[in-house]
């Protein structure tokens, strides 16, 4: 397929960091990053549903985009990331204008789901419930040459009443920490010289796994890799310290 790619990323750095991916994946299928939604092949929206105004944020921009497949019916317009977690079918009824809908845990499927657009030019819908963290492809787009995200663990097991994480991103699952450090002594190699660990809950890492390692651990790890001078982390929870 391959054309230009335009991807409107809302929400957190974990949304950021999804958007990435998306990116280095499509730009395998000869995709083209672009800023000018007029010349796009594919416009991506990586959403969020933390609040009721960021749902519709995107569904306002849904309603502008519906001009631009009016004037391009080979436009294809897709949405990705929490909404299309929690609403998944709902968004085709909702703006039938959409031709992709994929989940936070599908990413990696996407170059099955742009080949099955190109066969039948229908609507395409990937949700799944459950993923191995340690099972995705390198990052081969980052947008900065220096700093750069790492996924330490995804979802959440707290289900707090005001927070949407656990439905849209399943229970935590630690990425092992020899994935981890492989891919951070990469990042040191390309001259990065700092990472950001990311996950709904940075402070549980490795509760769910066997490897007994824990963030305080993992850090000292990271800290060992010559080349990185600086270690962010997000998000941390208070009960988990």
């Amino acid at each position: 397929m391959g054309g230009n790619l335009a991807i409107l990323t809302y929400g957190c750095q974990m949304n950021k960091y999804d958007s990435e991916r998306i990116v280095g994946i499509l730009e395998g299928l000869d995709f083209q990053l672009t800023d000018d939604l007029t010349s796009a092949n594919m416009i991506l929206l990586n959403t969020c549903s933390i609040r009721e105004k960021a749902e519709q944020k995107v569904f306002s921009q849904l309603g502008r985009l519906k001009r631009l497949k009016e004037d391009n019916p080979d436009l294809i317009i897709g949405v990705c990331g929490c909404i299309a977690q929690i609403e998944g079918n709902k968004i085709f009824q909702r703006a039938p204008q959409v031709d992709l809908v994929f989940g936070t845990l599908n990413i990696d499927r996407l170059p099955s789901m742009v080949r099955e657009l190109e066969k039948k030019r229908g609507k395409v819908l990937e949700i799944a419930e459950d993923f191995d963290p340690d099972i995705q492809p390198p990052l081969t787009f980052r947008e900065s040459r220096v700093s750069a995200w790492v996924s330490i663990i995804q979802g959440c097991n707290n289900y707090c009443t005001y927070c949407v994480v656990p439905y849209t991103r399943g229970r935590e699952k630690s990425r092992s920490s020899t994935v981890i450090l492989n891919e951070i002594r990469g990042l040191a190699k390309c001259g990065y010289k700092e990472v950001t660990l990311l996950g709904q809950n940075v402070n549980s890492y490795d509760k769910s796994k066997s490897e007994g390692i824990d963030f305080a651990q993992l850090l000292s790890m990271i800290e060992e890799i010559n080349g990185i001078e600086r270690i962010r982390f997000v998000t941390s929870h208070p009960k988990d310290i």
